[in-house]
């Protein structure tokens, strides 16, 4: 466990640490020969059951609040502490708002310098304190020291180390759920050991041996040797502070202060847009440039308002100039550009925006739901209610395990590499179903669609591979049928009468000796049958797969098609392309037939017509395979 410290300057942060641990938190001689904290200190204090507790002591001045904002933000429980002789600073104000806004588990005040004043003076600044807690509506613990005299540290050392095992029973039920991840405070070589980062693990855990990545590289570093709380060991866990000596750092770049340490490989490179809910304490102009501070990272960025909310948060948009790492449910705090004063903490929701839309209702109302969500498992079953997300993503923006995602949510499943809920598994399978049976009502005389047309009728809402894993489920529970790659519904496929048999040999003879399509009205006259009777005919065996219609009422063999597409393709393998006057002169069937055979292509979705230059290029080469076509088709 880790316990910061917050204050003005001066009021005796680094002396009460020592008091309570014995050690002096001040490393630096200028920070000695000036008798103030500069650069973040650390101590530890000796727990039951050989647990250690860390304290994290941050500089009161404001010339340095970058390094406070770095010690504390991350923190989870807290020391303010207020002399007695002073009472609350501005300091004090400020170092209070941002624990506020860094949502604090724990806050004790402490009174320091006690041995300076009298009872009376300790009674007016226990009634200012009262004031300020009851203002910014935290109630907490205040308790009265002096780190010259030995005044109530016992007891303020009893009370830190009853919070500190209550934490250490809550934090090993929760370690290994999610992955190791840790903000680098400091970077350093070691003589005859090499590469030194020390930081605070955020989440998870870390052991000797282990691979893990460095921001800005792809390549896995590893743990060579481990501290954890200031002693050598074999692993450390969430809310310690360790120092690892890695190995595997590219020498040209290095590591650095601002730089992360993870056990999950990023799935893409950190977004410099980051969308979330802002809790403002002072108001603030759409666009506004400001410096945003996540761990031990901070840079500048605009701050742009997508929406008010009734309870006075904003949903907002963060444009930064460098990319912070974040995650989702991270806080970031925000001060304005001159880094003067702080305007709140924005709460990520999304660390992957979209670009357009981004005020649209749906998006809005979206972002809204989101931010109500009180659990991972909340957040997982919105996520998946209307969309397919990957799953390495969602691991990543919430840094998991494989074994905490299995246990979120049993209504979200997994297709594919991609999370989807139940309700919207069933969902897509009913578009598909309704897409595929508008289709065949638009166009009897198409036998079905491709599974990457399908995919353009969705809008491309669904990812390719958990499309296919559907109509894949759908064929097997027989809801759903594909011939030759087309998809198309049982009902879809229809037998012929033995006189429709002896019909379409007829009508088969008749194309053949014709070399290239005929009309309806063709085949009427050769049948003297009527008009109509030939198109029902025709829509039977375009379904069966005989005869595809290239116009309406014009129609070709099946097979021919087949063999013509095996003509584009390889027209298109040597040239790049083919245009309508190459394909016209190997097939040899007239401009107008070849220009409706193009066109035919182009709407199966085998084709794509360059406007440019009237070229076509091939757009989905999975159709129209001859393979695949039925051997009873080609005799």
């Amino acid at each position: 466990m880790i316990i910061v410290t917050a204050g003005h300057v001066d009021h005796g942060k680094t002396s009460l640490i020592q008091a309570l641990t014995g050690t002096n938190a001040d490393r630096l001689p200028e920070e000695k020969q000036r008798g103030m904290t500069i650069e973040l200190g650390y101590a530890f204090m000796d727990l039951a059951d050989g647990e250690r507790l860390a304290f994290v002591d941050v500089p009161g001045h404001s010339k340095f609040i970058n390094t406070m904002l770095a010690g504390v933000s991350c923190a989870k429980h807290a020391l303010l502490i207020i002399a007695c002789d002073d009472g609350v600073m501005p300091q004090t104000h400020e170092h209070l708002a941002i624990l506020q806004l860094l949502n604090l588990e724990h806050l004790i005040v402490v009174l320091t310098k006690q041995d300076k004043v009298d009872s009376d003076r300790v009674e007016m600044v226990k009634l200012e304190v009262a004031e300020l807690l009851q203002k910014n509506q935290r109630p907490s613990p205040i308790y009265v020291v002096s780190a010259q005299t030995g005044l109530g540290i016992r007891e303020l050392s009893a009370a830190i180390t009853e919070l500190a095992q209550k934490q250490m029973t809550k934090l090993k039920q929760t370690r290994e759920q999610a992955s190791f991840r840790m903000a680098i405070d400091r970077a350093f070589s070691v003589k005859g050991a090499g590469l030194v980062v020390t930081g605070t693990v955020i989440s998870g855990q870390v052991s000797q041996g282990q691979s893990l990545y460095l921001s800005g590289q792809r390549k896995p570093v590893k743990v060579r040797t481990l501290h954890s709380q200031g002693r050598v060991s074999d692993s450390a866990h969430h809310c310690q502070r360790v120092a690892l000596n890695i190995t595997g750092v590219d020498a040209h770049r290095g590591a650095e202060r601002g730089d992360w340490l993870t056990e999950l490989e990023p799935v893409a490179a950190p977004a410099k847009a980051i969308c979330g809910v802002f809790e403002s304490v002072l108001p603030f102009k759409h666009w506004q440039n400001v410096q945003v501070h996540l761990g031990n990272r901070h840079t500048t960025a605009r701050l742009g308002l997508l929406q008010n909310l009734a309870d006075g948060s904003a949903l907002v948009e963060l444009q930064c100039e460098q990319p912070l790492g974040c995650i989702e449910q991270d806080r970031i705090v925000v001060r304005d550009s001159a880094a003067k004063t702080t305007l709140g903490a924005l709460r990520v929701l999304d660390i992957n925006p979209p670009t357009r839309a981004k005020r649209s209702v749906e998006r809005l109302a979206y972002l809204e739901k989101l931010k109500q969500c009180d659990s991972l498992a909340a957040s997982l079953q919105l996520q998946t209610a209307g969309h397919c997300v990957q799953k390495s993503a969602f691991i990543w923006a919430n840094q998991l395990t494989e074994h905490a995602l299995c246990l979120t949510n049993e209504q979200v499943i997994t297709l594919e590499g991609y999370l989807l809920s139940k309700s919207l598994h069933a969902q897509i399978a009913a578009k598909l179903l309704a897409l595929i049976d508008d289709y065949h009502q638009q166009s009897p005389e198409q036998l079905g669609l491709s599974i990457n047309r399908l995919q353009r009728m969705t809008h491309n809402q669904y990812p390719l591979a958990v499309m296919l894993k559907l109509t894949d489920s759908l064929r097997e529970q027989k809801l759903l049928q594909s011939t030759r790659g087309l998809l198309h519904l049982p009902r879809h496929n229809l037998a012929l009468s033995e006189v429709e048999q002896q019909q379409w040999r007829q009508i088969k003879q008749q194309l053949l000796a014709a070399k290239g399509p005929l009309w309806s009205t063709d085949f009427a006259a050769a049948l003297a049958i009527e008009l109509k009777e030939i198109r029902a005919l025709c829509r039977k065996l375009i379904q069966l797969g005989y005869l595809s219609a290239i116009v309406k009422d014009r129609f070709m063999l099946t097979e021919s098609l087949y063999l013509y597409a095996d003509v584009i393709r390889s027209q298109v393998a040597m040239a790049g392309e083919i245009k309508t006057a190459d394909f016209n002169a190997i097939i040899q069937l007239g401009r107008k037939a070849s220009i409706q055979l193009l066109e035919f292509y182009d709407r199966s979705g085998l084709t794509w017509r360059k406007k440019k230059d009237n070229s076509r290029v091939i757009r989905d080469s999975s159709i129209f395979i001859a393979s695949d076509l039925a051997e009873e088709h080609r005799s």
